[in-house]
């Protein structure tokens, strides 16, 4: 990791993603909505549209990407998070809050593989021959150190005034924009394509069993791992914790996720089947035990989880970027998102609905079982991974 912070490519963007990851949204959005005098039934079905605008974009959104370029893919997706969250703060009516929920549904379609393919492809252009490994790991824990700071300021802020929190993450969008600005294009990057030549990469990708595996098992972690997460809150509240302390349960997570990321970046390519393994295992243990001990879950279960989930996923995003030709690159990572994403639009209000009519911990025990389902289905797939990388092409012919 220390030759990927001698590079000033890899420091810049590092910087960027710690400053477009916060989430000081994720604890107080519901709130927010709620404070502006909006009926609980209005806020879920917006974000029910959001969900469905992420699903149905990921692709195309992919598709464009691969054709424009890193560079400006990643200053786009830093320009739209300052459109968007300077939009929620002007909320005054159903109709900018549909639209703005909207805008933020292409964002986060946007956001699948921005980073990931810019951060491989740096390292592959880069003099200092950086491990893609170390720099992924490095990038994801800097990002959940984000996630973790952000989410402990949340309430702070709102305290301060309900806008201030995605005022905030509109300004550090602002900033990471012109960070992005002074980072290097990719050679070769930017693809002139008719599109019967998109379609020829698009078979030829679809055509390669890594790919395939890479898209299959990304889809499962998200589905998995992301999923679950809407039984946090119902669990703080079901355990009676304050707001001070179901904000340090995230904080934990968050910290553990931190961890998680670290880790991955130590993984070798020999040692991913176990890596992947591992953390779908972490994933579903953490789910039993907290159907079995749930107040224990929200410092020991769900860390577990967070540090699980977070190893996987920076593994997997190595795995994928080796493995994916670089004119589908992130139209490959947008494939991911939609498989997971479909099966997450599905889960994540059924889980809600069971904790809502039985309990928290009856609905973790649920998705555990589905999680036996889910793992199982994984199982071909990691045991297939091959232990070396395939041996790619330069970036600028790829």
């Amino acid at each position: 990791m220390r030759t990927a912070l001698r590079s000033r490519p890899i420091r810049t963007l590092t910087i960027t993603q710690f400053l477009l990851e916060v989430q000081f949204w994720f604890p107080i959005w519901l709130i927010y909505l709620l404070d502006l005098g909006f009926p609980l039934t209005t806020a879920v079905l917006a974000d029910g549209v959001f969900r469905i605008v992420s699903v149905i974009c990921e692709f195309p959104v992919g598709l464009v990407a691969d054709r424009i370029g890193r560079r400006r893919t990643y200053l786009a997706l830093a320009g739209a998070t300052v459109l968007t969250f300077t939009a929620i703060t002007q909320i005054d009516s159903v109709r900018v809050l549909f639209g703005a929920w909207v805008l933020w549904g292409v964002l986060w379609a946007l956001s699948s593989g921005a980073a990931s393919t810019y951060l491989y492809e740096l390292c592959a252009q880069d003099e200092l021959d950086i491990d893609p490994a170390r720099a992924f790991g490095l990038v994801r824990a800097v990002g959940n150190g984000s996630v973790l700071v952000s989410l402990l300021a949340a309430g702070y802020l709102y305290e301060v005034d309900h806008r201030l929190p995605f005022t905030v993450t509109a300004v550090l969008a602002g900033v990471a924009f012109l960070l992005a600005y002074t980072l290097p294009e990719i050679a070769g990057s930017r693809v002139v394509a008719t599109l019967g030549s998109v379609l020829a990469d698009i078979r030829a990708a679809a055509a390669n069993p890594r790919v395939r595996r890479a898209v299959w098992l990304g889809g499962l972690l998200l589905l998995f791992g992301w999923s679950a997460r809407i039984l946090f809150q119902p669990l703080a509240l079901e355990l009676g914790l304050s707001a001070q302390v179901t904000g340090w349960m995230y904080g934990v997570f968050a910290a553990a996720s931190v961890f998680g990321g670290l880790v991955a970046g130590y993984v070798r390519p020999v040692h991913r089947p176990t890596a992947l393994a591992t953390a779908f295992l972490l994933i579903l243990a953490a789910l039993v035990a907290t159907n079995q001990v749930d107040w224990l879950g929200p410092f020991l279960f769900l860390p577990l989880m967070g540090f699980g989930y977070t190893l996987g996923l920076t593994v997997l995003e190595v795995f994928t970027n080796e493995v994916t030709p670089r004119a589908v690159r992130a139209t490959i990572f947008g494939v991911v998102a939609c498989v997971g994403g479909v099966g997450i639009a599905v889960a994540r209000p059924g889980l809600g609905v069971l904790a809502a009519q039985h309990s928290t911990s009856f609905a973790f025990g649920i998705w555990a079982g589905v999680g036996v389902l889910l793992v199982g289905l994984a199982v071909p797939g990691i045991r297939r991974i091959r232990a070396d990388a395939p041996v790619l092409p330069p970036v600028a012919e790829r």
